[in-house]
């Protein structure tokens, strides 16, 4: 441990030395202020989340470029100084070796994050108090609960592809039900957001909805109307005396006219009820965004016992970008595999219909190498905190756990095999 300790602060040292971090700082700095002066529509709350929004990129991309660029050229730059090979005349396992470089990589990156969090919560704060003393409460983290059960019935109901329709008019209706609602007292309100599929007959750019909100435990409904743009979120304010010590409610939904139809799925409604430390959520944010600087210390890390500089740098910023369209991957081999199962019905031509060589060979090619990627490459979108302060959404505790135990799942293949590849490489 005590070799560990030594290696991580000597690691530490080089990388303070190292202009790059320099720079990097510099240009953070620079970036993170800018944010102040994009333009915004729809006044000083949404030019917050911008500045939230743009505050968090920048954090994740010189973090990571920081993480890459210093953890990437360590062990080549000691292995071409000679460095190493004065270590490891000591008795010094290569193994504390390479767990002393990501401990001081740790260090410095966590340096860098206090820098790059520290400006961007005071620029937020700026910004959050540039809002009229009848907004002063902007900075929020809200609760969200999404509903347990969707129920569409009725004449009208249909499923097209992952959207549920009803039609209005007493055709048909959306039945959500919502459980586990925590509050100590009722609060004042609470909200209902929706963002739906809207159709008109009339070709109106929106449609009234009927909204009942229905309290099982006291007996009582409450009916609303609210105007639905098509997909765009709606909010509704709901009184709290509505809830009356429920934890649960539930939500009747429908269009009220007849020749107008709303297309929903599960997650179409949410309810925001009560709120959270702002503080605690932007630290909490920045925990899950320090996790994936990790595992990209480690993969440089791993890259290093067995690459030169320049090629490692490049393996890096290639897993950095697949793990960021890993979804799009997985989205492109399915439309391909659409293409190889004839499950076409949609006037799609008779080529495509029947594959040939061309489909079969883009097929093996393309679709089976991307489907391996996609299981084997890290999925840095599990990273992604930016939604949840555009939204002014509290970050769940599961979300905190599930990328540290996603992280831990990484580094527990990754060292092992650098300790392997370490342990065999001629060092002089």
């Amino acid at each position: 441990m005590q070799q560990i300790l030594i290696i991580a602060k000597q690691t530490f040292r080089e990388s303070v030395r190292n202009k790059i971090l320099i720079i990097f700082i510099i240009l953070s700095l620079i970036a993170i202020c800018c944010t102040f002066f994009m333009p915004a529509v729809g006044g000083v709350s949404e030019k917050l989340k911008v500045v939230e929004s743009m505050c968090l990129r920048f954090i994740t991309f010189f973090g990571m470029l920081a993480a890459i660029l210093l953890s990437a050229s360590s062990i080549p730059a000691d292995i071409e100084g000679k460095l190493l090979w004065t270590v490891i005349t000591k008795p010094i396992s290569r193994a504390n070796l390479i767990f002393g470089k990501i401990t001081g990589f740790i260090y410095i990156i966590g340096l860098l994050l206090i820098i790059m969090g520290g400006a961007s919560y005071a620029l937020i704060k700026f910004t959050a108090l540039k809002q009229n003393a009848k907004d002063a409460k902007v900075l929020v983290a809200r609760e969200k609960y999404d509903a347990s059960d969707l129920r569409v019935t009725g004449e009208s109901a249909k499923i097209i592809g992952d959207y549920h329709w009803i039609g209005g008019g007493g055709k048909g209706t959306s039945v959500w039900e919502f459980k586990g609602l925590r509050y100590e007292k009722i609060p004042d309100d609470f909200e209902i957001e929706t963002k739906l599929f809207a159709q008109s007959g009339n070709r109106a750019k929106k449609i009234p909805v009927i909204i009942k909100i229905i309290n099982p435990y006291a007996g009582t409904a409450k009916t609303e109307t609210i105007e639905v743009y098509n997909s765009k979120p709606a909010t509704l304010k709901i009184k709290g005396e509505a809830l009356e010590g429920s934890k649960k409610i539930t939500v009747v939904m429908a269009p009220k006219n007849t020749g107008d139809f709303i297309g929903m799925k599960p997650d179409s409604l949410k309810i925001f009820l009560g709120e959270k430390s702002f503080e605690y959520n932007f630290l909490k944010g920045l925990a899950i965004i320090s996790l994936q600087f990790v595992l990209m210390i480690v993969i440089a890390t791993l890259g290093s016992t067995f690459l030169s500089l320049p090629v490692n740098i490049l393996f890096c910023l290639f897993i950095f970008f697949c793990g960021n369209i890993i979804d799009f991957m997985r989205d492109l081999s399915t439309v391909i595999s659409v293409f190889e199962t004839h499950e076409h019905d949609h006037g799609i031509s008779t080529v495509v219909k029947k594959p040939g060589d061309f489909v079969i060979l883009f097929n093996y090619v393309l679709k089976n190498p991307l489907m391996v990627l996609s299981y084997i490459l890290p999925n840095f979108k599990n990273f992604n905190v930016g939604h949840y302060f555009i939204e002014s959404v509290n970050i769940p505790f599961k979300n905190i756990f599930a990328s540290f135990g996603y992280t831990i799942l990484y580094v527990l293949f990754c060292l092992p095999v650098s300790f392997m590849i370490f342990n065999r490489r001629e060092i002089a």
